[in-house]
């Protein structure tokens, strides 16, 4: 009887996992933890859907971390996944993916905490569901990728250049390893291209943001239109455009930069959060532009985007004074080209902002 009703609430649990993975409809996760926990406690620890049933808990608790933010559930969600892996046998097919999803646990962790021994953690257990998948298995991309993901935090964390080139390695093996065509091409593309990205802002070297763009443009020509992730990826090409054109000051770079931030721009949902923020970046390559060619129309575009950002960014906004003082060196080029003094006297709004007002006690 109990054996019954534990299978049938695994697999409910299972279904509103994968329904949640859809639609995000927090209450479909928040039944998948309840049903999963119920068949949980009808199962004994010598069961062999144990480590399943465990698994499939942890990852819903990581689901739900990832929308309310609650450190406890992911310390709950590395607990039974780490029980989970202690109840598998050795050699058993499904200790990788045991073994992924708990280095998928820590590292949600890590990147709430900085703890280092968290990321550590997710790359030892990445590194053995590496080890141990076979190399014609369809999830060992994804298992590499993942590696990947947790050495370039790493990197980010310790500063450590050989974490951020192991990153690197790992992914180019994760996409050599995907069929052409694949949906995740794109995934691991982008998380390549990013890596290559780092890379290049630790050393200095421009081959690697030359590869970040060759690898950044594949992952946007293999996104279908209307995706939901295309903004990001033009967004991510342009920015490696432009920091090729801060080295070598080649026009065409900056000129890609442009082209593909205005595509991002055009694409990216009216009141998107991110939307101040390409308008600032687009106002960075439009000025960037002008102090290499001196065309008056640049700057002018400049200033427009930056005062877009500006507008639809809140007074107590981290980036508004970056913002704000990237717009000022905006009006002051203009001024120096064109000689308009309106182009170099703040405005009563930006005043406030930057705290140079008075304000009445």
């Amino acid at each position: 009887m109990n054996a019954r009703a534990a299978w049938e609430l695994g697999g409910r649990g299972f279904d509103l996992i994968r329904r949640f993975e859809r639609t995000e409809n927090l209450p479909d996760i928040l039944e998948a933890i309840a049903v999963t926990q119920q068949a949980i406690q009808l199962t004994s620890d010598s069961h062999a859907t144990m480590p399943a049933l465990l698994n499939n808990l942890g990852i819903s608790l990581q689901a739900r971390f990832k929308r309310t933010g609650d450190l406890s559930d992911i310390s709950e969600a590395i607990s039974v996944q780490q029980r989970a892996v202690q109840l598998i046998p050795n050699g058993h097919s499904y200790m990788p993916e045991a073994l992924n999803n708990l280095g998928n646990a820590f590292l949600s962790r890590f990147e709430h905490t900085d703890d280092v021994s968290d990321i550590s953690k997710a790359i030892s257990d990445q590194q053995r569901a590496v080890q141990l998948t076979h190399y014609d298995n369809a999830n060992l991309p994804i298992f590499l990728n993942n590696l990947g993901k947790s050495f370039l935090c790493r990197f980010k964390r310790t500063g450590d250049v050989s974490d951020v080139s192991e990153a690197i390695s790992v992914q180019q093996r994760a996409v050599q390893l995907t069929p052409n065509g694949h949906p995740k091409i794109p995934i691991f593309l982008s998380f390549l291209g990013k890596s290559l990205q780092d890379r290049f802002r630790y050393n200095g070297d421009v081959s690697d943001v030359s590869e970040a763009i060759s690898i950044r443009q594949r992952a946007v020509q293999l996104t279908p239109n209307g995706h939901a992730d295309m903004p990001d990826r033009l967004d991510a090409l342009g920015y490696s455009f432009e920091r090729r054109f801060q080295c070598t000051g080649n026009v065409p770079d900056i000129s890609n930069a442009i082209s593909v931030q205005q595509r991002a721009v055009q694409i990216t949902p009216n009141g998107h959060a991110d939307m101040p923020g390409r308008f600032s970046k687009l106002g960075i390559s439009f000025l960037c532009r002008f102090q290499r060619t001196g065309d008056v129309s640049d700057i002018s575009e400049a200033i427009s985007h930056m005062q877009r950002a500006v507008q639809m960014t809140s007074n107590d906004h981290t980036d508004l004074p970056y913002w704000l003082n990237t717009l000022g060196i905006s009006f002051r080029c203009r001024f120096q080209r064109a000689g308009n003094v309106s182009d170099v006297t703040l405005s009563k709004n930006e005043k406030s902002v930057l705290g140079l007002t008075h304000v009445s006690r």
